[in-house]
């Protein structure tokens, strides 16, 4: 009981990133529930292996990685017609999305969430390889070492990954730069 008390209180503390995790590997808030717990009831299974010096952020991960590779070799097993049901599911998911208002304040206001917007869709159009380093170092805040371990490649490779996926985040902000000026002035929000 106290096994699991432990591991309770671990894993609440890292409930946020752990599903912002799983919304980056799956891209779909559904998916990512499902690997989220999926992942958890893994991590509680082996938490008699988990050893105190490691981070348990970065085990966790790792467990959460490992799961949505079997869930995509799973999905590669399953027919065509099962994928092709299940996508529309995905794309009227989509569709769905809740959009907020843009309060009425002044022209910066505007600016800046643009802006916001701007770097969020740049990294959400990066590679997957670079998005996830991208995503584990500028959001989660984990070092290269803990990278590489989550995505289980080596830290030259992290580190290379990372440079590449921010300088394309910076050209795509580049090229945006004069559309987020234009649609500010004209009081146009994203």
């Amino acid at each position: 009981m106290e096994h699991e008390s432990a591991f309770q209180d671990l894993a609440l503390s890292h409930l946020p990133t752990l599903y912002g995790y799983a919304r980056l590997l799956s891209r779909n808030d559904a998916e990512a529930e499902d690997l989220l717990q999926e992942s958890l009831l893994k991590a509680l299974q082996a938490f008699s292996s988990y050893k105190p010096q490691l981070s348990f952020k970065v085990w966790m991960l790792t467990i959460m990685k490992n799961a949505e590779i079997d869930r995509m070799r799973r999905r590669r097993a399953r027919p065509l017609e099962d994928r092709d049901s299940q996508e529309g599911v995905a794309a009227d998911a989509v569709r769905d999305v809740l959009l907020y208002p843009v309060p009425l304040n002044p022209e910066e206001i505007l600016l800046r969430r643009a802006a916001l917007q701007e770097v969020r869709d740049a990294i959400r159009r990066l590679p997957v390889v670079l998005r996830e380093v991208v995503e584990l170092r500028e959001i989660e805040g984990l070092s290269y070492q803990q990278i590489a371990t989550v995505v289980g490649a080596p830290v030259g490779t992290v580190m290379s990954r990372l440079f590449r996926g921010r300088n394309l985040v910076r050209l795509a902000l580049q090229e945006a730069a004069p559309a987020i000026s234009a649609r500010a002035r004209n009081g146009h929000a994203l």
